[in-house]
C-alpha cells in the first residue's frame, strides 16, 4: 500500500467510446480516487469515472479557444499555446489538485478532453509534488466512430478524422513519459495482465492484480463491448478507412511490443499523410467557403448599417420645411 504523503496521479487518455471508463474504473477499483465523479447513464451504466471538475474545466477551456473533444485540424493544439501557459490557469489547476490530494493521496483523472491539456498537467504536476502516468486506451476507429454516432448521433467522417489526429497526438505528446497503450479488447477480456502492465510503471494497485477474488471482477464486464471491428457500419471514404487502420496498426504495435525506431518512423509517416489530406479538404471547399465567409461579412454589414440608422437622431424640421407647411396650411382654409 502507498504510504499517506506518497502522492500518486494517473492520467487516462483516449478518445470517448474507446475504454476510458473501464481503465479508470479498474484503478477505481484498484485503490485510487476520482473526485466527485460524473455518474453512469444509459450510454455508460457502469459509470464514467470523470471528475466533474476536469471535465467543466477543460471544456470551458476548449470553448474559449474554439478546439472540439475530436479536432481534426492537426494544428489545433497552437490554439491551446496561451491557455496552458496562463498563470492564472496553472494556478486554478494547482489550487484543485492540492486540495484533492490533500484527502486522497492517489488520483486518477480520467477525460477525453485531457490530452490537449498535456502540457498543463505535465507543468503543474512538479508544483503539486507528483509524477504523472500516462495510459493511454486503444480501440479501433471503426468502433469507436459506430459507438459515438449510436449513442451520441455525432458524424462519422469527422468522427473518424478526429480519432486519427487525436490518437497520433496523443501518442506524439506523451512520448517519452510513463505510459503504456492498452487494447480495449484486452483489457475486457483478461483485465489483470494489462493492470499489472500499468503497475509496471510505478503505479500502486490496492488490492494487487493477483489478488481473487478482485473488485475489478465484478465491474468489468466483457458483454459492454457491444460494436466490432470493421468499417460495414461506418460511411466513410476508402482512404480515410486506411488511414486510420494504418494508425491503430501502427499504435497496436506499441501496445504489443513496446517502443521501437520503426514504429515512430511509421507514426511520422502517417501524421504526414494525414496534414496532407486535412490540407487537400480544405483546398477542395475553398471556393464554397470563401462564398460563405464574403455572406456573412455581407450580412453583417447590413445588420451594422440597420442598427446605426435606428441609433440617428431626427433632425429637426429647417426654416423652408416651416415655410412649406404653412403656405399648405393657408391653401387648405382658402
Amino acid at each position: 500500500m502507498a504510504s499517506a504523503d506518497h502522492r500518486e496521479l494517473v492520467c487516462v487518455l483516449g478518445p470517448g467510446r474507446s475504454g476510458t471508463s473501464t481503465m479508470a474504473g479498474t484503478l477505481a477499483h484498484s485503490g485510487f480516487y476520482v473526485p466527485a465523479a460524473i455518474k453512469g447513464n444509459q450510454t455508460n451504466p457502469t459509470g464514467f469515472f470523470e471528475p466533474r471538475w476536469a471535465v467543466n474545466f477543460h471544456r470551458r477551456l476548449l470553448d474559449k479557444a474554439g478546439v472540439r473533444t475530436l479536432d481534426t485540424d492537426p494544428e489545433a493544439l497552437g490554439r491551446l499555446e496561451r491557455t496552458t501557459q496562463d498563470p492564472a490557469v496553472r494556478a486554478e489547476l494547482r489550487d484543485w489538485l492540492d486540495k484533492e490530494f490533500a484527502e486522497h493521496p492517489r488520483l486518477v483523472i480520467k477525460d477525453p478532453r485531457m490530452v490537449w491539456f498535456y502540457d498543463l498537467w505535465l507543468a503543474v504536476a512538479p508544483e503539486v509534488d507528483v509524477e504523472p502516468k500516462f495510459v493511454i486506451m486503444l480501440r479501433h476507429p471503426a468502433e469507436v466512430t459506430s459507438s459515438r454516432s449510436e449513442y451520441y448521433n455525432l458524424r462519422q467522417v469527422p468522427g473518424v478524422a478526429g480519432w486519427i489526429n487525436v490518437a497520433l497526438m496523443s501518442e506524439k505528446l506523451t512520448h517519452g513519459s510513463p505510459r503504456v497503450l492498452v487494447r480495449y479488447g484486452d483489457l475486457t477480456a483478461d483485465w489483470r495482465p494489462q493492470a499489472e502492465r500499468v503497475a509496471a510503471l510505478g503505479v500502486t494497485l490496492d488490492p494487487s492484480p493477483d489478488t481473487t477474488p478482485h473488485p475489478v471482477d465484478e465491474f468489468i464486464d466483457p458483454g459492454l463491448t457491444r460494436m466490432k471491428p470493421g468499417w460495414d457500419q461506418v460511411e466513410v471514404p476508402e482512404f480515410l478507412q486506411t488511414l486510420g487502420d494504418r494508425a491503430f496498426v501502427a499504435l497496436g504495435r506499441i501496445a504489443d511490443h513496446g517502443e521501437s525506431a520503426d514504429v515512430d518512423e511509421e507514426l511520422d509517416a502517417i501524421r504526414s499523410d494525414y496534414a496532407t489530406l486535412y490540407g487537400d479538404s480544405l483546398a477542395l471547399v475553398e471556393a464554397r467557403v470563401t462564398r460563405a465567409r464574403n455572406a456573412a461579412a455581407r450580412k453583417a454589414a447590413r445588420k451594422a448599417t440597420a442598427e446605426l440608422a435606428d441609433q440617428q437622431p431626427v433632425p429637426a424640421p429647417t426654416r423652408l420645411q416651416h415655410l412649406r407647411s404653412a403656405v399648405a396650411r393657408r391653401l387648405g382654409r382658402g
